[in-house]
């Protein structure tokens, strides 16, 4: 069977129809995204993806998220960012099907480890069309708006922990839901990488520091992914990018309000529910 992926939708969209060993590798990427696509619409959890299945790149990964993209028929609202543990740049589809205003209601059963990050994310104020030439740190500048987000983490593993982390990254890179908070005032003179942070739940604020981000400044990793997709696709206005986690990963009970919020300022708030 062809998958049908389209560039709008996707910034790594593949071909199906390639010669002789690609026709083995595409095999392996729509058994995976069968796969997966099954946990997520049955709610089950697997224990990893079959030996013949299992990627072993980064490239790889991203494939099999696009045939998962294909076979939810859903869209792509924006991307999460991160160097992965060999030191190349990887991203995770966010589903439009997954992405909630702030404050959100979630149902503990859409994410069933309630485990939230805070970040920064960019939401893109104009189209960054394809093209060859690079995008300058500037161009991607004029182009953003930062603001509060909470991401969620899920998996469709039974051990999330357990699981090798070119599969976990194959699930989206563990997305489970996203929620949209404040956008960022005055950002322009504000130094993203020395906000103050801070993450409450249940009324209790469990998180205070002072930046602390992965990557030092957020925003480099939003030139470094519009830089990855222009070839391929380039990225529409109003996708966002969410950038990795200032407060790291927290597990979070029923019915408590959880918020994160930058300098006192912004902030995006998510609740689970039975």
């Amino acid at each position: 069977m062809v998958l049908h992926l389209l560039n709008s939708t996707f910034p790594a969209a593949m071909s199906f129809d390639q010669p002789k060993h690609s026709s083995e590798k595409n095999n392996k990427v729509e058994k995976a995204a069968r796969q997966l696509t099954r946990a997520r619409e049955s709610g089950e959890r697997i224990s990893q993806l079959c030996v013949d299945a299992q990627p072993h790149t980064v490239d790889e990964a991203h494939q099999i998220q696009a045939a998962t993209v294909s076979l939810l028929r859903d869209t792509v609202s924006g991307w999460k960012v991160a160097i992965s543990p060999t030191g190349e740049f990887m991203y995770g589809a966010v589903l439009a099907s997954r992405v909630f205003d702030s404050p959100a209601r979630l149902r503990q059963t859409m994410c069933p480890m309630m485990t939230v990050e805070v970040e920064v994310a960019f939401r893109f104020t104009r189209e960054l069309p394809q093209r060859l030439a690079p995008y300058s740190y500037q161009e991607v500048l004029e182009a953003v708006q930062p603001f509060a987000a909470i991401e969620v983490i899920d998996s469709r593993y039974a051990n999330y922990a357990e699981t090798p982390w070119l599969q976990r990254a194959a699930d989206f890179m563990s997305n489970g839901a996203f929620v949209k908070g404040d956008d960022f005032r005055g950002w322009e003179t504000r130094n993203l990488s020395q906000l103050d942070v801070a993450l409450s739940v249940g009324g209790e604020t469990i998180v205070t520091k002072k930046g602390g981000h992965p990557a030092g400044d957020p925003y480099s990793l939003v030139v470094t992914l519009v830089n990855f997709v222009r070839a391929q696709s380039g990225v529409g206005a109003g996708q966002f990018v969410t950038t990795g986690s200032f407060t790291g990963m927290t597990r979070v009970g029923i019915a408590e309000l959880v918020s994160g919020q930058f300098d006192s300022l912004e902030s995006a708030v998510v609740e689970f529910v039975q």
